[in-house]
């Protein structure tokens, strides 16, 4: 096998940029801290996540990472999509795992739950050093029983309505 460093200089700038991201998931689904750490800019990297305000993840990724972690031990990010483009890294993720733990103050059920997320990541001189991402919290409190599961009852679609568009 090449060495990484031989292998790299070889790929293209988006190609190196696609590989330094896989690393990233696959660190993070590990929970090998000190690989993300390599990864991510020490002195320049913000996070964002959907719903929260930005986070200085050198200072605060366990307490963003932890109760995921204990909840769901064996969370694994699947790569579903990426596209390069410049140092930006956009990934299409389905997030699978096994709620063992509490979570927002819901007691494990032992079910297997898989959402989507979807992450931009911008790439500095090898080092991530932002990160913007969304998932479907919603879908994932429904499969944990944190909040009902909408009804798709022909009900709601009653075409007897006299109501017009």
């Amino acid at each position: 096998m090449q060495p990484l460093i031989r292998v790299m200089a070889s790929l293209s700038k988006q190609e190196q940029n696609k590989q330094l991201v896989h690393q990233f998931f696959e660190a993070l689904d590990r929970y090998d801290t000190e690989m993300v750490d390599q990864l991510v800019s020490s002195t320049n990297y913000s996070f964002h996540f959907s719903g929260m305000p930005p986070m200085d993840w050198n200072t605060n990724k366990e307490q963003f990472l932890a109760p995921f972690n204990k909840a769901f031990p064996d969370l694994r990010r699947n790569i579903v999509d990426m596209v390069a483009e410049g140092d930006k890294v956009a990934v299409s993720i389905n997030v699978t795992g096994t709620y063992k733990g509490e979570f927002q103050g819901i007691p494990a059920t032992g079910k297997h739950v898989s959402f989507t997320a979807m992450d931009i990541l911008t790439i500095i001189d090898g080092k991530i050093t932002e990160e913007w991402a969304t998932a479907d919290m919603m879908g994932l409190m429904q499969q944990i029983g944190a909040i009902p599961v909408r009804s798709t009852s022909s009900s709601s679609n009653n075409s007897n309505s006299s109501d017009t568009v």
